[in-house]
């Protein structure tokens, strides 16, 4: 049943935290969010999950998520041209500026620390690693474990010509090094710091959410993030996890935007008294848009795997109800297919 128990590595890898009083999001105990959070209780967590065994099972159609193969010839042929391939859920691969990127590749069969429970994969994933051009940068958004997928970085830590740079948020390192990814491949950034690579430059932006890996001990002790890619002319940006918050979103924008091109999370946002504070729904996904003023936006981080209660088609009904209501066109916020592939 057990894989390698990385839950455990990470409890004993933890980084150590070292608030930094200057930065508001730098708490006495662990890293905070710049609006009001607060995590579900446990008594919200449990009637959730008992009420799952007396309710009637949601109508998952996984059939209906819109999937196609891609063109991984062409990403590998591809040396000029900007491009964005969404793989599933919160992962993406983004050409740009020269560099091969991967945004929260999660490419295993579950997203758990077990080998045979947890949340399983429901469509087939389109390109693997071995399709892909060989990867030079991956981003990582925070700790969870349909964001941080072990089995895919020790798969990156091994890949032909040695494993790609990372950038992580405040505390993160430590995970990713459990993983057998080299310390120096590894650079962890603050909110509204950058680093560098090439001609690409990557920011990590706020988000309103939490951390944690193991089961007990590091609640909030590593950050959380979202990431603007910016080069060749192009910014593309993703929030990461995240609750609603306009007064961050706005912010976010007046720093950022416009953005060219957004990925945008519409999935595993019910029920809402339990998921508000940490992701948002379609209809909060689409005030997003417009706040950061994005130009085009993909719709992700739903229809791979099943997290939470909705059905895993229902985000795309609600996603189209959403841009009616505030008037924005599908051919600007857009849903993809797991697979394809923008051309920027």
């Amino acid at each position: 049943m057990f894989r390698r128990p990385d839950w455990l590595a990470s409890l004993f890898n933890r980084a150590p935290y070292v608030a930094q009083p200057a930065a508001r999001h730098h708490g006495p105990a662990g890293y905070r969010n710049l609006n009001p959070f607060r995590l579900p209780s446990l008594g919200s967590l449990l009637h959730w999950k008992l009420a799952q065994w007396w309710r009637p099972r949601p109508d998952h159609r996984p059939e209906m998520v819109p999937l196609t193969s891609g063109d991984p010839a062409a990403l590998r042929a591809n040396h000029l041209r900007s491009s964005v391939t969404w793989l599933g859920h919160a992962s993406s691969f983004v050409q740009l500026a020269g560099q091969n990127v991967l945004i929260d590749p999660a490419l295993s069969p579950r997203v758990s620390p077990f080998r045979h429970l947890g949340p399983r994969r429901q469509v087939p994933l389109p390109i693997d690693l071995p399709d892909l051009p060989r990867i030079d940068l991956v981003l990582l958004t925070h700790l969870h474990y349909d964001h941080l997928d072990f089995p895919t970085l020790k798969r990156l830590a091994r890949q032909q010509g040695g494993a790609p740079d990372f950038v992580v948020p405040l505390g993160v390192a430590r995970a990713v090094r459990a993983a057998g990814v080299p310390a120096e491949r590894i650079v962890e950034l603050d909110w509204w710091h950058a680093v560098q690579r090439g001609a690409l430059r990557v920011l990590l932006t706020p988000a309103h959410h939490w951390s944690n890996r193991g089961p007990w001990g590091d609640l909030n002790k590593a950050l959380w993030g979202g990431y603007l890619l910016e080069g060749a002319g192009l910014k593309i940006w993703y929030p990461g996890d995240t609750g609603y918050q306009a007064e961050l979103f706005h912010e976010i924008g007046r720093h950022i935007g416009p953005v060219d091109l957004a990925l945008l999370p519409i999935g595993a946002y019910e029920p809402r008294k339990v998921m508000r504070a940490q992701h948002v729904n379609p209809d909060e996904a689409v005030r997003i848009f417009r706040h950061v003023a994005a130009r085009k936006a993909w719709a992700v981080h739903w229809g791979t795997f099943i997290l939470t209660d909705e059905p895993i088609q229902q985000p795309m009904a609600e996603l189209a109800m959403a841009l009616r209501e505030q008037g924005v066109s599908p051919d600007d916020f857009m849903l993809p297919a797991i697979g394809e592939t923008i051309w920027l």
